[in-house]
């Protein structure tokens, strides 16, 4: 799906800037079993499987030269856990790997740390946000700051958006999806978890006002839902008509 200079590469959480010949995503959260697991909740070893499936059709098809990670490439806040150091780099070394020669990382709430291992992982890292070409990434639990004036487009994570759907039988069905729309006369795009056990947050269910500070005095009704299905990316409507749906 395109939405002008950005491309969503269809079924997944990935988006495609061909102007900065680069792929970004958003919340891998890597090392997430193995913290889990510190705390009794164990989980197959299932997340950077699928992430590297998922990047490395993406990087094989579009062939391009950087990714950018919006934010939370590891999982632990208060430490580099061990699981995490591990998938730390065998991720980097998997695309060192392929067609990418620059790694940029804009710093999450949960990459505490991680800048010790900038040199020895060689990647990039950035503080929370990024000015790069026309295009503003930051993560999400900070206001964008003074450069992102300069840019186009705005395009954030940290919130793991999705929508919930009720099936005639009364299932819930939770789907993740990419939010667009405007903010302050720019292009807003909100990047899905890429983190294969985020299910995300309802955003036609429940209240988000609280999960990113841009969104304190911003409504995001009239932001479309762009949901994630199988091998395509399929536009529910805005966010202000699913709620309505869900009130019924």
């Amino acid at each position: 799906m395109e939405l002008g200079d950005v491309e969503i590469v269809d079924g997944t959480p990935i988006i495609y800037i061909k102007e900065l010949s680069a792929v970004a995503c958003s919340d891998l959260h890597l090392g997430y079993e193995g913290v889990m697991a510190e705390n009794g909740i164990f989980l197959p070893k299932a997340n950077l499987r699928k992430i590297k499936e998922e990047i490395g059709k993406v990087v094989k098809e579009k062939k391009p030269e950087r990714i950018i990670i919006d934010g939370d490439i590891k999982n632990e806040f208060s430490k580099v856990h061990v699981e995490e150091f591990n998938e730390l780099y065998e991720f980097i070394n998997f695309l060192r790997s392929s067609s990418i020669k620059e790694i940029i990382l804009i710093k999450g709430n949960h990459d505490n740390f991680v800048d010790r291992l900038k040199n020895s992982l060689g990647i990039k890292i950035y503080k929370q946000e990024a000015l790069l070409g026309k295009y503003f990434f930051f993560h999400g639990e900070e206001l964008p700051g003074e450069k992102s004036k300069e840019a186009e487009w705005l395009i954030m994570g940290h919130m793991h958006p999705a929508i919930t759907l009720y099936t005639s039988v009364g299932k819930k069905e939770k789907i993740k999806c990419f939010l667009y729309g405007s903010f302050s006369g720019k292009k807003i795009l909100v990047l899905p978890a890429m983190n294969y056990f985020a299910e995300g947050v309802s955003v036609n269910l429940e209240d988000v006002s609280e999960l990113s500070p841009i969104f304190s005095n911003f409504d995001i009704s009239n932001m479309h839902a762009l949901c994630i299905s199988e091998g395509e990316t399929l536009d529910f409507g805005t966010v202000g008509d699913l709620r309505k749906i869900s009130k019924v």
